[in-house]
């Protein structure tokens, strides 16, 4: 009977959120709720417990920016990185080597720019970096693809290569 209760709640917040939204996105010309959802998880925000929406929408968008920016730092500079990290990088082509720079400089302005935003509210500027990171998403996102299948490939061809070794 809990959890039956618990997902009404949740559909319920989904719903005042997506009314919400509706209004800021006409607005400001954000993009729409689904595309927002589907990349950064939106729906997880209390509508009920804010009255900064616009941002909360940029602190959620900047959260996945964040984990991303982590895990491209971790290609560049593999220090304290799991030992799987160095046989990935190993792998990648000069090319990849450089999409990776060009994406961790791309993420780290954002970065930046929410930091900012964390020092001084600002609407206006909250919502130009809710705009510039959600209409450069599929780039990002596409790039991001591109990355991972190449991971993917060359972890399992190292995984093939260590089975037939002796590690003793």
């Amino acid at each position: 009977m809990e959890e039956k209760k618990k997902k009404q709640e949740k559909v319920g917040n989904i719903a005042k959120l997506k009314e919400s939204y509706e209004i800021i996105r006409k607005k400001y010309g954000l993009l729409d709720f689904k595309f927002m959802n589907e990349n950064f998880e939106i729906e997880n925000i209390d509508c009920a417990e804010t009255e900064l929406l616009i941002k909360q929408l940029r602190k959620h968008m900047t959260e996945k920016v964040f984990y991303i920016l982590r895990t491209l730092e971790a290609f560049s500079n593999p220090q304290n990185a799991p030992m799987f990290i160095f046989n990935i990088i190993k792998s990648f082509s000069e090319s990849e080597k450089e999409l990776i720079a060009d994406l961790y400089k791309k993420l780290a302005k954002y970065e930046i720019d929410a930091f900012g935003l964390e020092a001084s509210y600002d609407e206006k500027k909250e919502v130009e970096l809710i705009k510039k990171i959600g209409t450069e998403w599929k780039e990002i996102s596409d790039d991001l693809s591109k990355l991972y299948v190449s991971m993917k490939t060359n972890h399992e061809k190292d995984n093939k290569k260590a089975n037939k070794s002796y590690l003793g």
